[in-house]
């Protein structure tokens, strides 16, 4: 079938329901993060320009291959501004590098009578059509590539709102002064030409899907440095450690382990790694491939003003103390287990005492302490911005951690955010929260449920050492764990 006016075609495919347009778990957009406001879609002053549309060309197809030669074409536009965006690629290389021709002329046998190369009309017309993008794969090629471009390209498979794109992609890229920041379901050719314009492209958790494959297959062929970022231990040989395996959320160790073998196949594309913890580092050292530490860290503007924090807490002797547990999934039911029987002791002995907060996926946490505690609140999964308001509003906040690899691979973040709003931790020993709070001071480290309990019955006894430890958590954030913006 010949498509005479493909426009109209893809006007009737847009809404198709076996769409195929490549997305990861959520796109990409240009982003300038700017304190807590990081989620606004905003082109960041630092950020390379990407070079106007070239003029178009034709393209002939010979025996040799293909030859490219001026003419005016429409639907060249995209490859030829590649083409403008990497002079030192041969054009040919290029157009290989973006789908493969062949497969994709033989299941779309209408863009062979149309006599268009494959690339050509998968980004000019197919993506709408919901046509698939079939990746070329690793290619051969006897090319020195000289790429002059100097942005580093940050990109996640998480969508904008989720912790893991902030901390690793948004934040992180405020460390290096030429950068683009991309995440979540945007389309194909943005993501694309962003590839084009970088040096590095450093990738937080791809997941294992044909999108993810094909962008760090082509920043292979191109000759971009491909790094991979990991803020969780996600190895293979430790599945049985994963939250949601320990809470018996419905996945067993082997389904696990075959989800993360499959993501494991990134790993041999890496040519290096970046991570938050030393024992994620530590463990991935197998690997012999490059890897730094670059733990997570926020932004100046996100720590509250001194003064809030004083006036807070300038009542909380003579009022409920204000409890927070934010889980954010539910994979770590297995966790608040080791906080549940000292929340319910207390909710028996000081009912009148304390009132507490649930956020996120918690699952059915509160029941038990709701029979002793009228004050138990629940919110479900909120924006970070949202997040960070309702940390704000409270006294203390609750991180119990098993004693796994897993859990002392994690970040002390909840530390990070919790103590930028004046609201100092209890936390289990973990490793990284071991290196943030001094117990007492500015938090506190308990293991056993006797430890929790005692240490609960005494913030809420004596909250005055709340007020104390709540400056002195805060301090720490300012002092130990912002990033240096470029």
């Amino acid at each position: 079938m010949t498509i005479k006016n493909p426009r109209k075609k893809v006007q009737n495919l847009n809404n198709a329901k076996d769409a195929r347009t490549p997305v990861l778990s959520a796109g990409f957009v240009n982003h300038q993060s700017t304190a807590i406001a990081a989620q606004q879609a905003t082109t960041p002053q630092n950020m390379p320009k990407l070079e106007q549309v070239a003029p178009p060309v034709t393209m002939i197809t010979n025996q040799a291959g293909y030859v490219f030669t001026g003419a005016t074409n429409p639907t060249k536009r995209f490859a030829e501004q590649l083409i403008r965006d990497r002079p030192d690629i041969e054009p040919s290389h290029i157009y290989k590098c973006l789908i493969d021709h062949k497969k994709y002329i033989a299941k779309y046998s209408d863009v062979l009578t149309n006599e268009i190369h494959a690339a050509d009309h998968y980004f000019t017309y197919g993506v709408s059509e919901s046509r698939e993008l079939i990746r070329p794969g690793l290619l051969r090629h006897s090319q020195t590539f000289k790429n002059t471009h100097e942005a580093t390209l940050f990109l996640s498979s998480a969508p904008r709102r989720d912790g893991s794109f902030v901390y690793r992609c948004l934040f992180q890229s405020q460390k290096i002064s030429k950068n683009l920041v991309y995440h979540g379901q945007t389309e194909i050719h943005k993501m694309v030409r962003a590839i084009f314009n970088c040096k590095e492209l450093i990738f937080s958790r791809p997941e294992h899907n044909e999108t993810s494959l094909y962008l760090i297959e082509l920043a292979k062929n191109i000759g971009i440095k491909v790094t991979l970022d990991y803020d969780d231990l996600l190895l293979p040989e430790h599945c049985e450690y994963l939250g949601h395996v320990r809470s018996s959320d419905g996945k067993t160790v082997e389904h696990a382990r075959k989800n993360i073998m499959g993501k494991s196949a990134f790993l041999l594309y890496a040519d290096a790694f970046r991570c938050s913890t030393p024992v994620i580092a530590e463990a991935m050292a197998h690997l012999s491939k490059p890897i730094e530490v670059h733990r997570n860290q926020i932004v100046p503007a996100m720590v509250l003003p001194k003064q809030q924090c004083v006036e807070k807490l300038k009542n909380v002797t003579s009022r409920k103390v204000k409890i927070l547990y934010l889980s954010g999934t539910a994979t770590h039911k297995k966790d608040f287990s080791i906080a549940q029987g000292p929340l319910l002791k207390l909710a028996q002995e000081y009912p009148d005492r304390f009132e507490i907060t649930f956020l996120g996926n918690t699952g059915t946490h509160s029941n038990p302490i709701e029979l002793f505690n009228t004050k138990v609140t629940v919110i479900s999964r909120v924006t970070f911005n949202e997040m960070l308001s309702i940390i704000s509003e409270h006294d203390i906040a609750l991180v119990p951690l098993e004693d796994t690899i897993f859990n002392n691979a994690k970040s002390n973040i909840k530390f990070i955010e919790c103590g930028s709003q004046g609201v100092p931790v209890i936390a289990s020993p973990r490793d990284e929260f071991v290196e943030a709070v001094t117990h007492g001071v500015n938090g506190w480290l308990c293991e056993s449920q006797a430890e929790w309990y005692s240490t609960l019955e005494k913030v809420i006894k004596d909250p005055a050492v709340i007020a104390r430890a709540s400056l002195k958590a805060r301090e720490a954030v300012l002092k130990h764990h912002l990033v240096s913006v470029q």
